[in-house]
């Protein structure tokens, strides 16, 4: 019996020790017992799908971890992930593969495979691709490594002998610089460029930025509007030329037939359709001929005179002065999303664009007493942006719930939608916010301190 017992105990022990070194090997790997210090680099702000793979096994990961030598980092389409080195950092864009080589933040060295990576070098950071290898330090750029040709975007500082606002690039075994061009840019370095922005001055501007996504959405949405102006247009040209045929025809027609003993005739008759054409285009001159006329079958002058004079009334200009048209601007971003990723509901993932901008800053007409929940309502209905909201008595005022399938609460218990105007958060609802013109009107969504993320110190 004491044997039986004894050989239980063990069989325990040994199955609880397999457990422990289980335990202990996956926090290994996982990195649960690395110690953090000033020299250690880190993977962290995860967005989408990350694999890292270590030590030869591959897991996905959301934790932040310290990246040792010979990690693999590959980011799945539409994801995104940092990697701070020191006061500087890397972000892999999606679909990007990488290998840490050096993984101190005084000596960082990492391969890029493939892929996009944005660079804010600080200090020194050495990137090697495709057997080449580059330093950079103090400089902000992005590097694309591609099948057969490489770039390097400068938007700040030097890397090698590009500057600011030009490209490094490599096609086969030619390297050349060029300028680089706005167009160039991604919704993934769109987005990175406006974060630093606000604390540096790149090569493109926040206004640059703006213009760009404004003049893309535009182009997204231009083909509709284009069929229907090209249709209207296409009627209206049908129109004319089937009345400019039938003229040549009748023209064509005229002119074989014509004789010397018809010239007279037809010019009498070209005369009187040219009369009458200018009857339908000049009703006072109409008008005086025809009174003329009578006055030379023995009509008084003198009432013909009164006549013309009161058609003369009838036909000045109106001299009411047109009201001059208000407008304002507008735009929806939803960027804290992005730095907050881990408490965004999974399912809404689809609904935020790379670059956190839902709509451009557009310049938008309208009435005198509309307010910022009209011009709202009707760019959304517009542009095909969904919005739901609802009427709230106690503040008298509508609440909006929801913007391109984006609601409160989606990011976190403090997330949801705010507005400002110049600047400023209004402490009431945006369907009491009446517009006078001018205004700059700003929908962004907070996922942190009621607004503090966004930049309202009110809270």
């Amino acid at each position: 019996m004491k044997k039986k017992v004894t050989a239980n105990i063990i069989m325990v022990l040994v199955i609880l020790a397999i457990a422990i070194l289980g335990v202990v090997y996956v926090g290994h790997i996982q990195g649960w017992f690395d110690k953090q210090d000033e020299d250690s680099v880190m993977l962290t702000d995860f967005r989408g799908i990350i694999t890292l793979e270590r030590d030869g096994i591959a897991y996905m990961t959301t934790d932040d971890t310290i990246l040792r030598s010979g990690d693999k980092i590959i980011c799945d389409p539409g994801s995104t992930v940092k990697i701070t080195v020191g006061e500087g950092y890397i972000v892999l864009g999606q679909s990007a593969k990488a290998e840490i080589l050096e993984p101190t933040a005084s000596e960082f060295t990492m391969n890029i495979v493939s892929g996009e990576a944005f660079v804010n070098a600080v200090s020194d950071i050495s990137l090697s691709f495709e057997e080449k290898e580059v330093t950079m330090v103090d400089a902000v750029a992005t590097l694309s490594v591609r099948s057969g040709a490489q770039s390097i975007s400068v938007y700040y500082g030097n890397v090698e002998e590009a500057q600011g606002g030009e490209i490094l690039e490599w096609v086969g075994a030619e390297r050349n610089v060029r300028e680089c061009s706005i167009k160039s840019l991604n919704d993934f370095n769109i987005a990175q460029l406006r974060k630093l922005n606000e604390f540096m001055i790149l090569c493109f501007t926040t206004d640059d930025l703006d213009k760009l996504e404004a003049e893309r959405f535009a182009q997204m949405t231009k083909p509709n509007e284009s069929e229907e102006v090209t249709e209207q247009h296409h009627e209206d040209i049908t129109q004319v030329t089937e009345n400019t045929d039938n003229t040549h025809i009748e023209s064509t027609t005229s002119e074989t037939a014509k004789s010397p003993e018809t010239t007279k005739t037809e010019e009498t008759e070209k005369t009187s359709e040219t009369l009458k054409s200018e009857e339908q285009t000049k009703p006072s001159e109409t008008i005086k001929t025809e009174e003329t006329t009578k006055s030379s079958e023995g009509i008084n002058p003198q009432e013909t005179t009164e006549i013309e004079e009161t058609t003369t009334v009838a036909k000045e200009p109106d001299s009411t002065e047109v009201e001059p048209k208000l407008s304002c601007t507008i735009t929806i971003r939803c960027d804290t999303i992005l730095d907050n990723w881990d408490a965004l509901e999974p399912a809404k993932a689809a609904y935020v664009p790379e670059s956190g901008c839902i709509l451009p800053v557009m310049t938008v007409e309208f009435t005198e007493g509309e307010t910022v929940f009209d011009v709202l309502n009707r760019v959304c209905s517009t542009y095909g942006i969904q919005i739901e909201y609802s009427w709230t008595p106690m503040y008298d005022s509508y609440y909006i719930e929801g913007i391109h399938n984006l609601y409160e609460f989606d990011c976190g218990h403090e997330s949801g939608w705010m507005y400002k105007v110049n600047g400023w958060f209004p402490n009431y609802g945006c369907s009491s916010y009446t517009l006078i013109g001018g205004e700059d009107i700003v929908w962004c969504y907070t996922c942190v301190g009621l607004g503090a993320d966004v930049g309202d110190v009110g809270w």
